[in-house]
């Protein structure tokens, strides 16, 4: 598969406009989503490269809406970051002008790539936690003023705690994978939970967490950091831009950053949150996207963070009882893995609820 793929990268990047000798193409992988490569060029003023990825388009069905929306952002971005650090990642058109491209029965589009930098799964300190919230928080400010309504909803149902409760509760009574009896603690431990989600649509509707246009996936490996300075230089990943409610980023951030252990390491006894990472990530939001914020909203960050670790751990449990037909793995048993990391750190989030009802110590 990856032979027959990297053959059709190859044949994809020659029909975008890209200048110079295509010299080859190397396979990335990074996310669990997309088949991503990185192709090599040798032009007029040295090696550039550039990066290819065979849009999933089973998860991402309305492509065109999904391009549409990354346009949209960037052009936005191109506009309010010039006056900032972060870099915009920079979308390369068909040499016919189009945002993607239908290859071979594939959807390909292509980014610059953006060289001397660095990614982490893990985070190193409360340091690079602060930096990492900063920037994801002056990415959601650069889109303040982005209507929401002016982005297609990719996903429908992509950030509701209910709609992912639904999922969760139909893929256990549908048991497509045969997989429901070795999961029933795991599915007991989210119907516990039911009232939470019923505690997020009271702040939705009263306001507490309103909508703005949202990363939706503030994982820490979605920011590339300047080899050099070890300061953020780009988020990348704008697949799940898209109208949100505000402090979704926030809390996705929370549940990867803080992690005590990786998102799919096999012992869940090892999962939980790191409050010194806790606290950086909270600074480095407040820091960067405060003004903007109402006070409830910054009351609700802890359950942000607690709500967005429940959500993920639904969707990883739903992936794993319908087969794994979503996230990529490399092993059965591995979306499982990732729920139970979910879940144990949600219940430590719980044990440690009031360390985290706001944190006020600086990094």
């Amino acid at each position: 598969m990856d032979l027959d793929f990297r053959t059709q990268a190859a044949a994809a990047a020659a029909q975008f406009a890209i200048d110079g000798v295509f010299d080859k193409v190397e396979p990335l992988r990074v996310g669990h989503i997309h088949h991503t490569f990185v192709s090599t060029w040798q032009q007029a003023d040295g090696v550039r490269r550039y990066l290819h990825q065979r849009i999933n388009d089973t998860v991402f069905e309305d492509v065109r809406g999904l391009m549409h929306n990354i346009e949209k952002v960037t052009a936005v971005l191109g506009e309010t970051q010039h006056k900032g650090d972060l870099e915009v990642l920079s979308l390369v058109l068909t040499r016919s002008g189009r945002p993607y491209l239908n290859h071979d029965g594939g959807l390909w589009r292509t980014f610059d790539y953006v060289e001397n930098t660095d990614t982490f799964n893990l985070c190193r300190d409360p340091k690079q936690a602060y930096q990492a919230a900063h920037a994801f928080g002056s990415f959601q400010v650069s889109l303040i003023d982005l209507n929401p309504d002016d982005l297609v909803e990719i996903i429908p149902g992509f950030f509701s705690p209910s709609a992912r409760l639904w999922q969760l509760e139909g893929a256990f009574r549908r048991n497509l994978a045969k997989r429901a009896d070795s999961v029933r603690k795991d599915f007991e431990f989210i119907q516990d939970r039911r009232h939470e989600v019923a505690s997020f649509d009271d702040a939705q509707r009263s306001g507490a967490l309103p909508n703005r246009v949202v990363h939706g996936d503030t994982k820490l490996n979605n920011i590339l950091f300047d080899k050099a300075s070890g300061l953020p230089r780009c988020v990348v990943d704008l697949d799940t831009c898209m109208s949100g409610w505000s402090l979704y980023d926030f809390g996705d951030l929370v549940r990867f950053t803080a992690a005590k252990s990786r998102e799919d390491a096999p012992d869940p006894d090892l999962a939980g949150i790191d409050l010194k990472v806790y606290t950086g990530l909270y600074n480095g939001w407040i820091d960067s996207l405060g003004t903007h914020m109402q006070h409830a909203e910054r009351a609700l960050m802890p359950f942000a963070a607690r709500m967005v670790t429940m959500i993920i751990g639904m969707r990883f449990l739903a992936d794993h009882l319908n087969g794994d037909v979503y996230f990529h793995v490399q092993h059965e048993g591995q979306n499982l893995h990732r729920a139970r990391n979910q879940f144990a750190m949600l219940r430590d989030m719980e044990e440690h609820a009031d360390r985290m009802a706001p944190p006020t110590t600086g990094v």
